[in-house]
């Protein structure tokens, strides 16, 4: 049988000497990195549209989905309070085309998910040696920060997606400068902007690193180029952005904004923003292994040359940090505000992978093999892979099933009852109530106290609903309620799901309301989010 292939491949090879060549590069052997970037790729992509649909929207969410279902691109674009224009108007023609389910309405954040995960492996190729690029790669397709953005309905994974691809053409272009490359940098950047708040730290960055990396005859194009993208910025800013500066949100992150009363009281507030950071993008506690890994990646690059990852990773950081020192933009918030950081997560993931590699590299080289194993087993033990794997097929973050309490509000409904919908829930309860009717109280804040329920035709009404979601716990929801309607309502059942709750209350007799212990104290005003949320606070 050896012989007659032999014979067969010396016969192709006199008759075919094309086929010959052909044939010697084939191999039937298959590569590890290829295998392994198949598996990253294929549960990447499974985590990110696995359960699309099936978790309920949240509040922000919510607010985004109401206004995406408006009549009118202009009536959207009204409603909407906070995502950038061209976001908010595609999904808008989405739910107009396919219909308003959460599966719809987050297709475009799964688009922006899945274009990052794919547009950062040719980046991180042409950035680091291929250890440093797989593992990199692996970070950004199993970390449960990308994985959930990419199924929520808000832009930040749009500013991941935009950050990557800007990065990426600017490499493209330094390799091998061409007319279609510039115009797809122009063309890159201009519609990012409309999708990305974000992108605006990153374009200067960008025209940096081409600016430096180009020959001085060739410097003109970049300056033209930062041109465009400046008249563009000032053209979405003034149609568009200068309406959406909320002095709410100002005040609401500005402990976010640097501390400038001294030279201790700066560094202290600095430390405690990179505090939060790694503890995000790492999970808790990623400030004790994230923070040494980036440290040794920024080691490892200055030594081997590889300083543009640096600038791609510590310059918009820099940029949004001016940013919040004009009290623009927070800089790596409290309350889950590092999201807004999220276009720096595929390069920050980068610079870690490459500080891993340089550490176990460094290791093997010393034959120092039980450390190395040691410290990959301490690694994999912290990850939790099994931990991971549940949390990026079913995401717990801001899980609020607030669904099934509608649909058990709308079955028990009599003509005569009230329903007050707590301040967070609003948008929400509008969304899958679908009908809103008009025996219904809208709170005004989540410290709201006293609420008055109209008589109807000079009766008072005998039943109450309070349904909530995005509350800190549920005996704070009961201290609420209490000083909300007061002693003269008395707690008849509770329905509660994750982060969501139904209270039903009937109003005592006066009598009985008087003998009635008086109100706790209004619960304190704390942040919107449960400080229950453990991977993401």
């Amino acid at each position: 049988m050896i012989q007659e292939n032999l014979a067969c491949s010396s016969l192709l090879s006199a008759v075919f000497p094309t086929l010959r060549r052909l044939w010697s590069k084939i191999t039937l052997r298959p590569s590890w990195a290829g295998l392994t970037l198949v598996l990253i790729f294929g549960l990447g992509v499974l985590f990110r549209v696995y359960g699309l649909g099936d978790r309920d929207l949240w509040t922000d969410e919510a607010w985004v989905a109401l206004a995406a279902l408006q009549d009118t691109p202009a009536a959207a674009l009204a409603a909407g309070e906070s995502p950038p224009p061209l976001y908010l108007l595609t999904v808008w023609a989405l739910a107009k085309a396919f219909g308003g389910s959460e599966a719809v309405l987050r297709s475009l954040s799964l688009f922006f998910g899945l274009g990052t995960l794919f547009l950062f492996w040719p980046l991180a190729r042409r950035l680091t040696p291929l250890p440093a690029a797989l593992l990199g790669l692996a970070m950004v397709a199993f970390s449960p920060i990308t994985v959930y953005f990419a199924k929520e309905l808000k832009q930040y994974s749009g500013d991941a997606f935009f950050a990557v691809l800007i990065f990426f053409l600017v490499e493209r272009l330094r390799l091998r400068e061409s007319g279609g490359g510039w115009a797809a940098l122009v063309l890159a950047g201009i519609l990012g902007l409309g999708f990305s708040h974000a992108l605006v730290f990153t374009l200067p960055v960008a025209l940096a690193a081409l600016w430096f990396g180009l020959p001085a005859p060739r410097r003109f194009r970049a300056a033209l180029l930062g041109g465009v993208w400046a008249a563009s910025f000032a053209v979405y800013f003034l149609l568009f952005f200068r309406g959406q500066v909320d002095p709410k949100l100002l005040a609401y992150w500005a402990q976010d904004f640097p501390d400038f009363s001294g030279t201790g009281a700066f560094l202290w507030w600095l430390a405690a923003a990179f505090h939060r950071y790694f503890n995000y993008f790492f999970d808790y506690p990623g400030v004790y292994w994230g923070l040494p890994l980036a440290a040794a990646g920024i080691l490892a690059l200055l030594w081997r040359g590889g300083g543009r990852v640096l600038v791609y990773w510590l310059g918009p950081l820099l940029v949004t940090l001016a940013a919040a020192a004009l009290h623009r933009y927070p800089f790596m918030g409290h309350y889950n505000g590092n999201r807004l950081m999220l276009f720096s997560a595929p390069v920050l993931y980068l610079v870690a992978a490459v500080g891993l590699v340089a550490i176990l590299g460094w290791l093997w080289e010393k034959r120092q093999r039980v450390p190395a194993l040691v410290l990959t087993g301490l690694l994999l033990l912290v990850i939790n892979p099994v931990g991971l794997i549940e949390e990026n097929l079913d995401p717990a973050h801001n899980r609020e099933e607030i669904e099934p309490l509608v649909d058990h509000l709308k079955d028990r409904l009599q003509p005569r009852d009230w329903i007050y919908v707590y301040h967070f829930t609003v948008a929400p309860f509008k969304y899958y109530f679908q009908s809103p009717g008009e025996r219904i109280c809208w709170g005004k804040s989540c410290v709201e106290t006293k609420l008055e329920v109209p008589a109807d035709r000079g009766k008072q009404p005998q039943r109450l609903w309070l349904i909530a979601s995005h509350f800190p716990s549920l005996e704070e929801m009961r201290k609420f309620s209490r000083e909300l309607l007061g002693p003269q309502w008395r707690e008849a059942a509770c329905l509660s799901r994750t982060s969501a709750a139904l209270f039903c209350f009937e109003r005592q007799e006066t009598q009985l309301a008087k003998k009635t212990a008086p109100p706790a104290e209004p619960p304190g005003f704390g942040p919107p989010t449960p400080p229950g949320d453990r991977a993401y606070r």
